[in-house]
C-alpha cells in the first residue's frame, strides 16, 4: 500500500509539472487569429470610432428613417491601431436601388486612398442621396473600409426605412416634351407634354401645370382635380403660339407644376425661333398646328389631342375637321365641334378626344386629321401609342358599375329591414289590442 501511494504521488507531481509546459507550448503554436473573427483582427488594425449622419451619431446596426430625395451627409472618424495604415479607402453606398448601375454617383461615394500613422485619428466626409424614384421599402446603408494589409474589411450596416418624399418636393416632373420641334417659326405654335408623378405620402388636389416663355410674355396652363400618391399623369393640352413679331434666337421655356397650395417645382428647356417662311396651309391665310403623336390608354376616357387654328386673313373663315383611320380600333369626338368659324386675325383650339376600344390591340396606331378651309386642306398623320390599362388602376366604367351594384344591394337590404320592422310593429299592435279586450 505504501508503494502504491508513493507511485500515485509521483504521477500527480509529473502531471503538475507537465501541464504548464504544455499550455505554454500550445500558446506558442496557436495561430494569431484562432478563435478571433477576421473583423476583430481588422478592427485591431484600424477601427471606425465615430459615425455621424446629418450631424446625428449613428451606431452600427441602427435603424434610420429617411425620405425619398434626402441627402445623407456622412462623417466617419477612423483610428489606426499599433501600426501604420497604408493605401486605405472608405466607401458608402445605398443598396436596393434598381438603377444603381446608372446612378452610381448618386447612391455611392468613396474617399481617395489615404495613409494613417499608428494610433492616429482622421475624419472623412461622404455624401449619398436617396433617389426620389426609389421604392418605399426597407433597405441598407453600408459603410465599408478597405486597406492593403488586412485580410478583411470593416463594415457598418444601417437599416434604412424609406418613406415618401417631403411635402414640398412631393411632385416631380418626369418628362417635358416639345412638339413638333424645338425649332419653330415665328407666328406658329408649339405643343407641350408634361408628365408628373406624386412621390409623396398623400393624395394631392388641384394640381396645375403652367408652361411659359417669360421673355415673350406668353403662357398656358392645365389643371387636374386629383393626383394620387405614387401616380403619374400627363398634361397634353398645352399650346403656345409664338408671336409673329418674335425676334429670332434662343428662348427659355419653363414648365411649372403647382401643388399643395403653396408648393411648386420647375423644369426648363430651350426652343429656337426662326424667321417665318411664307407657305400656304389650310386656306391661304390660315395656320394649323397640331401634335404628331398622342398616348391613349385602354379603359380610360381617352386622350385630348389639341388642334390650333389661326385665321390670319381679313375675313372670317369656316374650318371643317375630319378624321380617318380610327374606326378599326377606337373612336373620336371634337370639342366644341368639328366645324368652327374663326374671325379675322383670331385663333381657336379644337380638342380632339381619342378613345380606344376595349378589344383593341396595344401598340402604335396611325390616323389622319384633315382641316379644310377655302377648298384648301391640310392633312397630318398622327401616331397613337395605344397602351393597356393594367398599370392605370380600375377603369372608371368598372368603378361606376360596381358602385351601382353596391347601391342596389344596400337599397334591397334597407327595404327588407323596413318591411320586417313594419310587420313587427303590426304584430305588437295586435297583441296590445287583444290584451285590452
Amino acid at each position: 500500500m505504501k508503494i502504491i501511494n508513493l507511485m500515485t504521488a509521483i504521477l500527480l507531481l509529473v502531471v503538475l509539472v507537465i501541464s504548464p509546459v504544455s499550455a505554454v507550448q500550445s500558446a506558442e503554436v496557436q495561430p494569431v487569429n484562432a478563435g478571433v473573427s477576421i473583423d476583430a483582427i481588422s478592427a485591431a488594425y484600424i477601427t471606425i470610432t465615430d459615425v455621424k449622419i446629418n450631424s446625428d451619431t449613428a451606431y452600427d446596426g441602427d435603424d434610420l428613417y429617411v425620405e425619398r430625395g434626402d441627402v445623407l451627409k456622412i462623417r466617419v472618424t477612423l483610428q489606426a491601431g499599433d501600426q501604420d495604415v497604408n493605401d486605405a479607402y472608405l466607401g458608402a453606398f445605398m443598396s436596393g436601388y434598381r438603377y444603381a448601375y446608372y446612378e452610381r454617383d448618386m447612391v455611392t461615394d468613396y474617399t481617395k486612398t489615404f495613409s494613417l500613422p499608428a494610433n492616429e485619428k482622421r475624419s472623412f466626409d461622404l455624401t449619398v442621396k436617396v433617389p426620389v424614384d426609389m421604392e418605399k421599402k426597407d433597405s441598407k446603408l453600408r459603410l465599408v473600409l478597405f486597406d492593403e494589409n488586412s485580410d478583411s474589411v470593416v463594415t457598418y450596416n444601417y437599416q434604412v426605412s424609406i418613406y415618401g418624399t417631403a411635402d414640398d418636393s412631393a411632385v416631380q416632373i418626369q418628362d417635358f416634351f416639345v412638339s413638333p420641334s424645338t425649332t419653330i417659326e415665328a407666328g406658329k405654335a408649339l405643343s407641350f407634354k408634361v408628365k408628373v408623378k406624386n412621390y409623396g405620402n398623400n393624395d394631392l388636389d388641384d394640381v396645375k401645370v403652367k408652361v411659359a416663355i417669360p421673355e415673350l410674355n406668353i403662357q398656358t396652363y392645365e389643371t387636374i382635380d386629383t393626383l394620387d400618391k405614387d401616380e403619374s399623369q400627363s398634361f397634353e393640352a398645352l399650346l403656345l403660339r409664338i408671336p409673329s413679331d418674335a425676334k429670332p434666337g434662343d428662348y427659355e421655356v419653363v414648365a411649372t407644376v403647382e401643388f399643395d397650395r403653396f408648393q411648386s417645382v420647375e423644369e426648363s428647356t430651350q426652343v429656337t425661333i426662326i424667321n417665318a417662311e411664307v407657305a400656304p396651309t389650310a386656306g391661304s391665310d390660315s395656320v394649323i398646328t397640331m401634335p404628331e403623336a398622342v398616348d391613349v390608354v385602354k379603359g380610360t376616357q381617352g386622350s385630348v389631342y389639341p388642334v390650333l387654328i389661326e385665321n390670319k386673313g381679313a375675313t372670317s373663315k369656316t374650318y371643317v375637321l375630319t378624321v380617318s383611320g380610327v374606326s378599326d380600333w377606337g373612336t373620336v369626338s371634337f370639342e366644341p365641334s368639328s366645324v368652327v368659324v374663326i374671325g379675322a386675325g383670331q385663333s381657336q383650339t379644337v380638342y380632339l378626344r381619342v378613345s380606344a376600344n376595349d378589344n383593341a390591340a396595344a401598340g402604335d396606331k396611325v390616323f389622319k386629321v384633315a382641316v379644310k378651309a377655302d377648298e384648301v386642306s391640310k392633312e397630318t398623320t398622327v401616331v397613337v401609342k395605344l397602351k393597356d390599362d393594367s398599370a392605370q388602376g380600375t377603369p372608371l366604367k368598372a368603378v361606376l358599375e360596381w358602385a351601382l351594384i353596391i347601391l342596389i344591394v344596400v337599397l334591397i337590404i334597407l327595404g327588407i329591414v323596413l318591411l320586417v320592422n313594419k310587420m313587427r310593429n303590426n304584430k305588437d299592435k295586435e297583441d296590445d289590442e287583444q290584451t285590452y279586450y
